[in-house]
């Protein structure tokens, strides 16, 4: 996304973070400088080993979609409903009738993303000499897509550190409620940020991190988020 009327163009977390860096208040110049540094540490760290570097809870995308294209024998013979699962096992049983088989998916690793962009530079030449629609090898090809998903995915959560901190600096108030309607991955890498660089305390948790398939999904509310002004006492 582009930021309007920006010159030279930037793009719209790009000038939120100039926006900030530039700011007179020394504290916002702080918090940009430590969002960027926040999400760099995390991208470096998704890059260099994307299975294990994953988040435990929600996490294993990348590793069934490297299994879906690197080794498709194994993806077609398990049970690859619960990437998040896949990504902790040691071993996956074969779905083959009558076989006791087990797959040793745990020493499967996905490359780093700096292995992955050699192996995509390695097909370059042999691209450029296809006469029909060129078409990237498939270890390239879904180890682009998780070089590009990793950066992506990073970006939403520095971009929201900083809209949130635009948002607070416009706001008179010294009391400010933020709600953030977003994946539990994301908000879960939103509050280590605040909690982890900026001091913050955590003080409720409403739900679980895991349900069971079955599990009815019912909140109660404790008095805090029934009346916002408890969250301050």
């Amino acid at each position: 996304l582009k930021a309007k009327g920006t010159y030279p163009a930037r793009t719209w977390s790009s000038n939120l973070f100039f926006a900030l860096n530039k700011d007179e208040n020394p504290e916002l110049r702080e918090l940009a400088l430590s969002a960027r540094d926040w999400v760099l540490s995390g991208i470096e760290k998704h890059c260099i080993d994307p299975k294990h570097s994953d988040d435990e809870i929600g996490g294993g995308e990348w590793f069934l979609a490297y299994l879906r294209q690197v080794h498709r024998e194994i993806y077609d013979d398990i049970d690859h409903t619960d990437p998040t699962a896949l990504l902790h096992k040691k071993y996956a049983a074969s779905e083959n009738c009558g076989t006791l088989k087990k797959h040793k998916i745990g020493d499967i690793r996905i490359p780093s993303c700096s292995d992955g962009f050699q192996r995509i530079v390695e097909e370059l030449p042999r691209l450029e000499s296809e006469t029909d629609k060129p078409v990237l090898g498939r270890e390239a090809e879904v180890m682009a897509k998780i070089l590009i998903d990793i950066f992506m995915s990073k970006l939403v959560d520095f971009s929201t550190v900083l809209k949130i901190a635009q948002v607070i600096s416009q706001d008179p108030k010294d009391k400010i409620v933020v709600v953030c309607y977003m994946g539990s991955v994301h908000t879960r890498a939103v509050g280590d940020f605040f909690c982890s660089r900026l001091g913050f305390k955590k003080k409720i948790f409403v739900g679980k991190q895991d349900w069971g398939e079955e599990e009815a999904k019912t909140l109660h509310y404790p008095a805090e988020l029934w009346s916002l002004h408890h969250l301050f006492k």
